[in-house]
């Protein structure tokens, strides 16, 4: 193992912040992304797993909203980010409207580690559909309005729910709040997304929005 691999697992295992001669081309990317908050921004962060980019984020930012449905990720997400005070840690799926859903898991490897891409969507390809949870589901553009403030950025990794909340944002009018919204796509995964997809890309460019909206999250 190199000197560089020996210092970045030390550093991580401490839970330190890597200097940038140590970290992934996908890690210096999501820091030059944060580092374009401004001090007194708010970043919503959806599908915040175990809150390593929230952290990032509130490096930069006033504060953070950090969303995590899943019950036992968002034990380690507040455990993560303890230490953070411009962190707030949401238990809740983001959708159109409040209220419960179920979201899908699989089953945990083993009590180390924690499975990524849980999902209230159907038909995921690289999800088993062994598990599941209710969850508590918060309106997004409602969660946006009663901030009372403008949001400089959301990052959106959501498992092929992208399209339905960014069609919710535009309809109800709430896009005149928010500065850019970052998102990872799953159209890969999800049969038919490709399909929201084009129809949403269609409507952000008609609705003058092709500036906000960037589709390669890292």
């Amino acid at each position: 193992m190199s000197i560089r691999r020996k210092i970045r697992k030390a550093m991580i295992k401490r839970k330190m912040r890597l200097p940038a001669w140590c970290m992934t081309d996908r890690e210096r990317v999501i820091r030059k992304i944060a580092a374009g908050v401004p001090s007194d921004g708010i970043v919503i962060d959806l599908g915040a797993y175990v809150g390593e980019i929230s952290k990032e984020f509130a490096y930069y930012a006033k504060k953070v909203y950090a969303f995590e449905p899943h019950p036992e990720i968002f034990k380690r997400l507040q455990e993560n980010t303890r230490t953070r005070s411009n962190i707030e840690c949401v238990q809740a799926a983001v959708s159109e409207e409040d209220g419960v859903c179920t979201l899908f898991s699989d089953p945990e490897p083993d009590e180390t580690k924690l499975t990524q891409g849980s999902s209230i969507m159907l038909g995921k390809s690289n999800l088993s559909y062994e598990n599941s949870f209710e969850v508590k589901t918060i309106s997004l553009p409602d969660f946006i309005r009663s901030l009372d403030e403008d949001v400089a950025l959301i990052k959106m990794d959501i498992e092929g729910m992208e399209y339905r909340i960014i069609n919710s944002l535009i309809e109800s009018g709430v896009m005149t709040k928010v500065g850019m919204v970052y998102v990872e796509d799953h159209c890969d995964r999800i049969p038919d997304l490709s399909i929201q997809r084009d129809a949403t890309l269609s409507r952000i460019e008609n609705e003058g929005l092709s500036d906000r909206f960037n589709f390669d999250w890292p």
